[in-house]
């Protein structure tokens, strides 16, 4: 074992007696739910489920749509498996536990839980309680002694749609033995694009192979068509619409400045990325001089509206739908990376995103410069281009048709790992 290991092992030992605390600072913030930290310390207050159970785990948001996506898919290979799905965020906890109970092919068969924090005791009772017959990471979640406990108790485990930047590998490469330790564990990776495989193939020590990005694979989020129809009628009208989806701290603000330049102004729909957010965003909404409708608070947006302000979970589909462009949020927060381009142009709509994209490297390559998805640097840009030409039916058509191929090969990998039907 590698001395980088050693030490943060020694040092997640050492720090649980504060454990507690944080967490209690965490609840305060709203960072955590009340009735459920005990999960953070794998006490949970729900039993196992019998039979074979698969073990999923990601971060936030978007990890958890991809691991919905999968673990429906993995059902319907193999009916009789149960699943545990553990998240890190709030938000994602609502998701999650929102779509197992509407989902007729997870209800019944899958539950969420907070993930553990990642100290060797709480790793040791978190897997002796679940007894996962295999455990599939997303993205960049990696845990060292929840992976270590997993590996001595020879459950099979995979990461899948890995994702890293550049400036993360290069971390990671810093820590060689630590890296093939980790990286070099996993019995199966999967990079999300080509520049991840090749550095994960350096650290692993082994070749690891990109079939695309699964976010490609998931479907066009649905939507509610009376609730459309409704806020066609008494908010937008018959005019134009932007909407600002996935938004973070400083794009609301970008929008808003976007927003100022237009006459007439467009009707304006802001989806924060994390809805807990909407108190700053209404103070800044005021403090511009634009009334706003809060959509979790059921007010009413009319003709008269600035500004609807959509702090809800699980509407993307309705809102995006009423766009002529959508503002996706990510490209210029500092550090965020972008986010997923596919599902907005698949339904049709233009897109228009910051220039710091650097977790879809491949999706802009392969989107810069067709119709339907476009790069601009100051809300100026936003506001002269706005509305975009819409993405044209050839492109929706190819992007269709190579969806579910990423989905094909991590199904296709996943499946020597997992318990067979019984007889």
């Amino acid at each position: 074992m590698s001395l980088a290991r050693t030490a943060y092992e020694v040092a997640t030992s050492a720090a649980e007696p504060l454990f507690g605390l944080v967490m209690r600072r965490r609840l305060r913030r709203g960072k955590e739910v009340e009735g459920r930290v005990g999960e953070r310390f794998a006490r949970p207050n729900v039993s196992r489920p019998a039979g074979p159970l698969v073990w999923l785990h990601g971060a936030s948001i978007g990890e958890t749509r991809l691991l919905l996506e999968l673990a429906r898919t993995l059902h319907a290979h193999r009916p009789g498996l149960h699943f545990l799905l553990t998240s890190q965020t709030v938000t994602a906890a609502e998701l999650l536990d929102r779509a197992i109970a509407q989902d007729p092919a997870l209800k019944g068969r899958a539950l969420h839980q907070f993930a553990p924090l990642d100290s060797p005791a709480i790793a040791r009772r978190f897997i002796h309680y679940w007894k996962p017959d295999a455990a599939i990471f997303a993205e960049g979640e990696i845990w060292p002694n929840l992976l270590k406990t997993l590996r001595r108790t020879d459950t099979p485990t995979a990461l899948v749609n890995a994702r890293m930047t550049e400036k993360s590998l290069q971390g990671w490469s810093r820590w060689s033995g630590l890296s093939r330790d980790l990286f070099g564990g996993f019995d199966v990776i999967l990079a999300a694009d080509r520049r991840t495989a090749d550095g994960l193939s350096a650290l692993a020590g082994r070749t690891v192979t990109s079939p695309g990005n699964l976010k490609a694979a998931l479907p066009p989020p649905g939507h509610d068509a009376d609730e459309e129809a409704a806020l066609r009628k008494d908010f937008v009208g018959g005019g134009p619409c932007l909407v600002a989806v996935s938004t973070h701290d400083g794009e609301e603000a970008f929008v808003l400045d976007a927003l100022a330049l237009m006459s007439p102004r467009p009707a304006c729909i802001i989806v924060p990325r994390h809805p807990e957010r909407a108190p700053d965003i209404i103070r800044l909404i005021e403090s511009r001089g634009m009334s706003h409708a809060r959509r979790s608070a059921g007010d009413t947006a009319t003709a008269m509206t600035d500004v609807l302000l959509a702090d809800t979970l699980g509407e993307v589909g309705l809102f995006a739908r009423l766009a002529d462009t959508v503002y996706l949020g990510g490209g210029h927060a500092p550090g965020v990376g972008g986010h997923n381009p596919i599902e907005i142009i698949r339904l049709g709509r233009a897109l228009a995103t910051g220039p710091d994209v650097f977790n879809f490297d491949d999706a802009k390559r392969d989107l810069l410069g067709q119709p339907g998805y476009n790069i601009v640097e100051t809300p100026a840009d936003l506001a002269g281009g706005f509305p975009f030409p819409a993405p044209e039916t050839e492109l929706i058509a190819r992007m269709e048709s190579t969806a579910r191929a990423p989905m094909d090969a991590t199904i296709e990998a996943l499946l020597p790992l997992l318990p067979e039907e019984p007889r």
